[in-house]
C-alpha cells in the first residue's frame, strides 16, 4: 500500500515536471518585450545600407522602424545575419522583426505582416551585347540565371522557377554581376533600383555594359515582418498601426526621395 502511494506520488510530481517543461518552452519567447530586435537584407538600397567607414545601419526602414520606436518608447536594436539564417531567427522569435521582406504564403504562415509600405519592381538584367527577347517567363527556359541567396520574386515567379528555370542561388550582389560579364549566366533577377546601385559601384560593370530588360516580372510589396514567436508579437498591431501613419503622412516617400538625394551627391 505505502508503495502505491509514493508511486503515485512520483507519477504525480513527474507529471507536473512535464507540464511545466511544456509550458517553459511554449513560452520561450515570453519574456517582457524590453527593446525590440530587428535584422534585415543589408546593401537592399534604398531599405538598409551599412556605412563604409562608421559601420552604422541607414536607410529607409530602419529610420521608419526607430521612428515607431521613439513613439513606442522602445530601444531597436539592429542585429547582422545572413539572410537565411536571419529567417531562422526571426521564425523561431530570437529576433523580432525584419524590416524589408516580400509575402509568400508559405512566409505568411510563420510571420505576421506589416501594411506594405514600397512596391519594388523585379526585372531581368542582362549584358548588353547579348540581349534576348523577352516577353514572357517561358522565354527565360535554357538560360542560366541567378538570385539572391534565399530570394524570392513573388509567389508566381518562383514557382515557374522552381519548375522550369536553371537558377542558381547566389551570395553578394558583386558575384552575379561578375558572373554576368564573364558569360557564366545569361541574366540575373534583382530589385530594379537596388541592382542599378550595384551596376553602378562595381568596377568590372557599368550602366552602358549590363542592362534591364523591359518586362517587369514583378511588382513586389515590401512589409515589415514580425515572428509570431517574439516576445513583443503582442506590440505588431500597435508597430504596425504606427507604419501605417508613416505611410499615409508621406514620411515613407520622404525618406526615399532623401535617400535618392544623397546618393547622387
Amino acid at each position: 500500500m505505502l508503495l502505491r502511494v509514493i508511486s503515485m506520488i512520483l507519477l504525480s510530481l513527474f507529471s507536473q515536471l512535464v507540464a511545466s517543461a511544456a509550458i517553459g518552452e511554449k513560452c520561450a519567447s515570453c519574456r517582457v518585450c524590453k527593446e525590440i530586435k530587428v535584422s534585415g537584407s543589408l546593401g537592399w538600397y534604398p531599405l538598409l545600407m551599412e556605412h563604409k567607414k562608421s559601420g552604422r545601419v541607414e536607410g529607409v526602414a530602419i529610420e521608419l522602424m526607430q521612428m515607431i520606436g521613439k513613439e513606442m518608447n522602445l530601444p531597436v536594436k539592429f542585429v547582422k545575419y545572413p539572410w537565411k539564417r536571419m529567417l531562422q531567427h526571426l521564425e523561431f522569435g530570437s529576433i523580432d522583426m525584419v524590416l524589408g521582406i516580400y509575402q509568400t504564403k508559405k512566409r505568411a504562415l510563420i510571420y505576421e505582416y506589416s501594411p506594405a509600405f514600397l512596391i519594388n519592381e523585379a526585372r531581368v538584367f542582362t549584358r548588353a551585347d547579348k540581349i534576348f527577347e523577352f516577353t514572357k517567363l517561358e522565354d527565360l527556359i535554357g538560360l542560366k540565371g541567378d538570385i539572391p541567396m534565399g530570394g524570392s520574386f513573388g509567389d508566381s515567379f518562383d514557382d515557374f522557377s522552381k519548375k522550369y528555370l536553371k537558377i542558381s542561388e547566389l551570395k553578394g550582389k558583386s558575384v552575379k554581376i561578375r558572373r554576368l560579364m564573364l558569360g557564366r549566366s545569361d541574366f540575373f533577377v534583382s530589385d530594379y533600383y537596388d541592382a542599378l546601385q550595384a551596376i553602378e559601384r562595381e568596377s568590372l560593370a557599368s550602366s552602358e555594359k549590363i542592362v534591364a530588360l523591359p518586362l517587369v516580372i514583378a511588382k513586389n510589396p515590401v512589409y515589415f515582418a514580425m515572428s509570431k514567436r517574439s516576445s513583443c508579437a503582442a506590440l505588431a498591431n500597435t508597430i504596425f498601426l504606427s507604419l501605417q501613419k508613416l505611410i499615409d503622412t508621406d514620411t515613407v516617400q520622404l525618406l526615399v526621395e532623401r535617400q535618392q538625394y544623397s546618393n547622387i551627391k
